[in-house]
């Protein structure tokens, strides 16, 4: 399975919760223009899940538009303070399909990344709006391998 990472976009610094902390314009538009990019390079994206926080539901949703509209999901286990490894857990439980893309936070993105590739000492960093290439033998710690991670331009 090839596994998409996302880095929710650039948000606003303030709001009334973390959760409610929407993307600015500049986030969009990163994010829709990298995504665009990635399928004029053939990636394609078979479900989209996300953090149920606002700015990973609208990077959700950008990444939706630049494949033309699709549905997607929210996780509970994709925000910032979830646990990888309850994260693979519930991730080994879903059905299985080719091409996934997931959209989180910091420091989870980072987090689940070393974890998933075996070197937990390693995080990779995610600037806002990055995003991750795996290709995935098991949602368990040491099941996959970091292809690439591209961040908005």
């Amino acid at each position: 399975m090839r596994v998409y990472l996302c880095r929710h976009g650039e948000a606003v610094a303030q709001a009334p919760t973390d959760a409610e902390r929407p993307l600015t314009e500049r986030g969009r538009l990163e994010v829709m223009a990298l995504w665009q990019r990635l399928r004029e390079e053939g990636v394609t994206v078979d479900r989209l899940i996300a953090s149920p926080y606002r700015r990973a539901q609208q990077t959700a949703l950008c990444i939706a538009r630049a494949y033309g509209g699709m549905d997607q999901e929210a996780c509970g286990y994709l925000v910032p303070e979830a646990a990888p490894d309850q994260f693979l857990d519930w991730l080994i439980e879903q059905p299985s399909c080719e091409n996934l893309v997931l959209v989180s936070h910091m420091p989870l993105v980072s987090l689940l990344s070393a974890l998933w590739v075996g070197e937990p000492r390693s995080r990779p960093g995610f600037r806002v709006g990055s995003v991750a290439a795996f290709d995935v033998d098991v949602a368990a710690a040491g099941g996959a391998r970091l292809l690439w991670l591209r961040a908005p331009e």
